[in-house]
């Protein structure tokens, strides 16, 4: 069976007529992108490798796919399977970031771009460099018709660090191509070594660099603009010869022992070059997008000015950014990028709206040049034309929360972008530190005369104050102040290097301190804990739980800590240790030859492939002993099932909802699971949630059978997976769960069910929004979810009988329709902490009918309100005479159905003594101390008597202006929990009923 990656390429196209200097037809950029694949493929016995997507799936260096070579860094490191012996495709690349940043300079040039595509062939380790020389030498001149004496080539002049000689072989393959010898240029290991990194598959490299100026026969002077940055002389292509590995170990560069090539040719820049066009921005590529800004817009035409100097340069600039950013937000959205998860995929979509406004004056313009992008590029990655109503969808999403952050601006931040015309409001909104960083860097230059700044001083600008670096080059490049960044390199090395040596010493500092090794690991035993085992269970219809075997194996290690705790590495384990937001197992381990003593294992963690289970205490065990290990059948069924029901949520939302949607994060326990999802272009309603959960419990009704198996990423469509964007998976042995034909497809390492009908019921118990456009999920499965729902439907019965006689008048007494109301309000507002759960949509609809119920018992009782105090106060009057209370505690009963509640009116009655009176409206508790100026004393007056209560409610007291404070006092409101209130209350009065008879003369 053929590589996954592996498609059949399109037929040839006659196309040669159109790639000839002398010719008066420029060819489309489709038809060089076409002929590039053509020549290799079906002229040289190439295989077509799809794009990879511009989001890396397992590579943790890399925020973004920034070369061609990313999909194969793998077959170079020797730890994957070439696809075929020669691949060549068209790779889409983006660089915003790290080594490889172009940001800072998108725009203000003809041929720097944050997206572009990089057209590429490889061998793994099939021909090498002689031939790789020649088929680019032939396409360049035969098949796209360059000029000959227009290219240079260059090649590797040798390194005396590395001990590496020039690429000689390399000089003569090019001279004996017929490239004259003063076009043959050496460079060193900066411009002509690649490295994938510190260590590894690397090489030495040859350029191609092309002259696209008039004056390309002038080769003694155009030859020495090589390598220099110039705008009319670029490398279009290079090839890499993967031929040593550098050591990690000594850094030593040793020969591989099988050869690589590795290619990159600049799509881009050879469009422009065969479009006879000085800019990439002027080829077919981009002026479809500009002509399209200029439509939406009504601003002047593009003129491709790059003259500071000339009136036109900052509006040309603004059409070449926000075209070069609506190709990279396409390609980053369509291939699965959320700006909620990439925090530079965000700063460029908002740059892209804030210049769309301030330039263009409309703020939608990137979500408009979607489709226009996807005409340009579609056909070569199709998932551009699927995702393109998701993709506008997210950015209309991002377009709103851009304009809220706008609103809510400083004002601060406004006299900023008045005074500093090179600042936007996305510079302001992503860099909350931004004015800190100024007046810092205006105090460095006037007070300090300092006239740039150093290493130790740019580190401040991006850690104290949250600065990146193309922010700060605009902030000094304006204040005229340099930027030394090797300094800053070479201070940020100190940090790391000193960081290093402290948490190394602190490591084995705690390691001398805190371990006590009972055995030292030798050969045999330092071998990872086989784990497989954890995923052998079946499920008991009759018990509705899951059984795992115990399991026999020896200890291989054991240690302790400070804390008494000890750890238990074995030769192999059956407990699940916490991983993909799965909680880890519990157990019991004992010796294989004595059960009588058993250890509870409370927890299960990893560590470099040892799994550890942690023991109160194992001095009775030793390194060797025999034991068994058996898991918690009841924690581990729970996990189960909850995850199951994770991956069940998942993908029920996105189906419901039907917008783009993101996993931010998860977590899977035995009381329940967490997810939460960033969700663009809706809200999350009730009637949602309902239709959500429904589905689910049809799934489980359905009995949908689970399958898990292994794989590699290579066997897998990509497509069909729901993956965490910028998630960094492995390459080989990843575990894929399938629910159904459909239903859900996901990489997962956590332990799940083998039908749905196993996790018997689901239950949505709360959705809350924990930022903008981010919903955070609450669920339960199995039994729990049986008991939410039974006890929901008894609530919501309540409720509406409740509703019911209130309807018909049944309930005549006010305190019983209150009492009633309070305890049902009660337990659907804090049940949940009392291990109540019910399902978010009763719980939802229940809470507005007592509301409802509540605004007419409140609108019944208005105009008698006050009789209810004035009845209260009266009642105590006749309850309580002077000669037998010589003061009054009391909690006004009627404040729990008032809207609000003036104490002072209550305490007058009782002119002639001290009161104390407490009350809570809607859960905020009020008090207040009255004592006449006759029982005032060192001892006893309002405000000592009133602390006693402000005490148990954590809350202060104040006199009322202009009165004084030992005759008259005030409690501070302060929101109480329901379930709680009744409690304090108790207290509270009980302590000021205390105090008063201690203290009162």
């Amino acid at each position: 069976m053929s590589h996954p990656l592996l498609r059949a390429p399109r037929p040839v196209s006659v196309l040669k007529q159109y790639f000839s200097s002398s010719g008066t037809r420029c060819p489309s950029s489709k038809e060089i992108r076409q002929r590039f694949l053509d020549f290799f493929i079906n002229e040289n016995d190439h295989q077509f490798v799809r794009s990879s997507s511009v989001v890396p799936f397992s590579d943790p260096t890399i925020a973004f796919v920034n070369a061609g070579m990313n999909q194969f860094k793998n077959v170079f490191l020797g730890t994957a399977e070439a696809p075929c012996r020669r691949a060549a495709n068209s790779q889409k690349c983006v660089r915003v970031g790290g080594k490889h940043n172009d940001i800072n300079v998108v725009g203000s040039d003809g041929y720097h771009h944050t997206f572009f595509e990089m057209l590429g062939n490889w061998s793994f380790g099939d021909y090498f460099k002689s031939e790789a020389c020649d088929m680019a030498w032939r396409l360049l001149r035969d098949g796209y018709g360059i000029d000959s004496r227009r290219l240079y080539v260059t090649y590797f002049a040798g390194d005396e660090a590395m001990r590496l000689p020039a690429d000689l072989e390399c000089k003569d393959i090019w001279r004996h191509l017929g490239v004259p010898e003063e076009r043959i240029l050496p460079f060193g290991a900066r411009e002509n070594f690649w490295e994938m990194g510190s260590s590894g598959p690397c090489g030495p490299c040859t350029e191609i660099h092309i002259d696209h100026s008039d004056r390309f026969l002038d080769t003694a002077t155009r030859k020495r603009l090589v390598n220099g940055d110039t705008p009319d002389l670029t490398e279009v292509w290079n090839l890499v010869f993967v031929q040593y590995n550098r050591s990690l170990q000594n850094g030593q560069i040793s020969d591989l022992p099988q050869h690589h090539v590795d290619t990159g040719l600049g799509f881009e820049r050879l469009v422009a070059h065969l479009q006879r066009k000085s800019s990439n921005y002027d080829t077919d590529l981009f002026i479809p997008i500009i002509e399209h800004i200029h439509k939406v817009s009504k601003k002047r035409k593009y003129q491709g000015t790059f003259d500071v100097n000339d009136e036109q340069y900052k509006l040309d600039i603004a059409y070449r950014i926000v075209a070069d950013h609506s190709r990279m937000i396409t390609a980053c959205l369509s291939d699965g990028m959320f700006p909620a998860l990439n925090h530079k995929l965000r700063r460029i979509v908002r740059r892209s709206i804030s210049l769309s406004e301030r330039i263009f004056g409309c703020p939608t313009l990137v979500r408009q040049l979607v489709p226009v992008v996807v005409e340009r590029l579609g056909d070569t990655y199709p998932e551009m034309g699927r995702k393109q109503t998701e993709t506008q969808q997210i950015i209309q999403h991002e377009e709103q929360s851009y304009q809220k952050l706008c609103s809510n601006m400083r004002s601060e931040s406004r006299t900023l972008l008045k005074q500093l015309s090179y600042l936007d409001e996305s510079d302001i909104i992503d860099h909350p530190g931004l004015p800190h960083a100024l007046k810092e860097i205006h105090r460095l230059k006037t007070k300090e005369r300092v006239v740039g700044l150093n290493g130790e001083q740019i580190h401040k600008m991006y850690d104290t104050y949250g600065l990146d670096e193309d922010l700060l080059v605009r902030i000094t490049q304006h204040e005229r102040m340099e930027l030394n960044l090797a300094g800053y390199e070479s201070y940020s090395k100190r940090l790391k290097d000193g960081a290093k040596l402290e948490l190394a010493a602190r490591m084995q500092e705690n390691l001398n301190a805190s371990y006590s090794l009972k055995h030292d690991l030798n050969e045999k035993q330092n071998c990872p804990t086989r784990n497989e085992y954890k995923y052998n269970y079946v499920y008991s219809k009759d018990k509705q739980m899951y059984e795992i075997p115990q399991l026999k194996t020896k200890i291989t290690s054991m240690f302790t800590t400070d804390n008494g705790l000890c750890h238990v590495i074995t030769e192999k384990s059956n407990l699940y240790y916490e991983s993909g937001g799965q909680q880890s197992d519990k157990g019991r381990l004992w010796k294989a030859n004595d059960a009588s003593t058993q250890y509870e294992v409370k927890n299960v963690t990893e560590h470099q492939g040892f799994v550890l289970h942690t023991i109160d205490d194992g001095r009775a065990l030793s390194v060797g002993d025999e034991i068994i290990l058996a898991v918690d059948p009841i924690r581990r069924s729970s996990n189960i099932v909850h995850h199951t029901a994770t991956h069940l949520l998942n993908a029920i939302v996105r189906k419901v909802l039907a917008v783009p949607i993101c996993q931010r994060s998860s977590f899977v326990g035995d009381k329940g699971l967490k997810l939460e999802l960033a969700i663009c272009g809706a809200s999350v309603e009730t009637v949602d949630v309902d239709a959500i959960e429904e589905l689910i419990r049809q799934v489980i009704l359905q009995n949908e059978t689970i399958t898990t198996r292994i794989c590699n990423a290579g066997d897998v469509d990509l497509d069909r997976v729901t993956i965490i964007p910028g998630e960094v998976y492995p390459e080989r042995g990843l575990r894929l769960v399938d629910i159904g034909s459909s239903i859900s497809t996901e990489f997962c390492c956590g332990t799940h069910a083998q039908f749905t009908g196993e996790l018997l019921d689901f239950c949505i118990i709360n959705v809350t929004q924990t930022k903008p456009g981010c919903y955070a999920f609450q669920a339960i499965a199995g039994q729990s979810a049986i008991k939410a729902h039974q006890l929901g439907q008894q609530i919501s019965d309540d409720v509406n009988q409740l509703k019911h006689d209130m309807d018909k008048q049944l309930i005549k007494k006010t305190a019983n329709v209150e009492t009633r109301m309070q305890r049902l309000k009660n337990v659907l507002l804090v049940g949940s902490e009392n291990n109540i759960n019910l399902p978010y949509g009763v719980r939802q609809r229940c809470l507005d009918v007592i509301q409802d119920l509540y605004k007419r018992l409140k609108d019944h009782t208005r105009e008698s309100l006050r009789e209810f105090i004035d009845m209260e106060m009266k009642n105590l009057l006749q309850e309580k005479p002077l000669e037998k209370y010589p003061f009054v505690v009391h909690f006004l009963e009627s404040s729990l159905i008032l809207e609000e509640v003036q104490l002072s009116k209550a305490t007058r009655y009782f002119p002639d003594r001290p009161i104390l009176i407490v009350s809570i409206t809607d859960d905020q508790v009020k008090a207040r101390a009255t004592v006449p100026a006759g029982c005032v004393s060192e001892r006893f007056d309002a405000q000592k008597w009133l602390k006693v209560v402000g005490k148990v409610f954590k809350s202060s007291v104040a006199a009322p202006r202009g009165q004084n404070i030992a005759e008259v006092c005030n409690m501070r409101s302060r929101k109480v929990k329901t379930l709680q209130f009744e409690a304090l209350l108790e207290l509270a009065l009980k302590e000021a009923d205390e105090f008063a008879r201690r203290n009162m003369q």
